[in-house]
């Protein structure tokens, strides 16, 4: 019995996993404040564990995924730092501030919208798989 209440503690003190409808890989579609996104250079996957990874087409973006409920925010975010080109790096660095105001998300006529607090869709994918 002491076992199962350990295991149930570490389990409940770990970071909220990818609710399974998040689950898996993603295109990239939209962000807010982006007039153009080049869909087929953007990925985004939410893996079992919470961690999430994605890339605009220049550095690769990783970090955790704090699901609950409808509830969506996102830890810090590391990156790659190479030098993208214009308008690359101005996409990238909307897409870093979008993550870091993402408050939820729903679904949304087959796609996925994160929200912020207002509601608004800050980024919009699409399933890839």
């Amino acid at each position: 019995m002491r076992l199962v209440t350990i295991a149930a503690l570490l389990l409940a003190s770990y970071p909220a996993l990818a609710a399974p409808s998040l689950l898996g890989q993603w295109r990239i579609v939209a962000i807010a404040g982006v007039e153009k996104v080049d869909m087929a250079r953007t990925r985004a996957d939410f893996a079992e564990n919470g961690r999430y990874a994605s890339t605009i087409g220049c550095n690769r973006i990783a970090g955790k995924a704090i699901v609950s409920s409808d509830r969506l925010s996102f830890g810090p975010m590391m990156t790659t730092r190479m030098a993208c080109p214009d308008p690359l790096d101005r996409v990238e660095r909307a897409y870093l501030a979008a993550l870091q105001a993402v408050r939820g998300y729903r679904f949304e006529g087959g796609k996925l919208a994160l929200v912020g607090e207002d509601g608004a869709a800050l980024v919009t994918l699409v399933r890839l798989r």
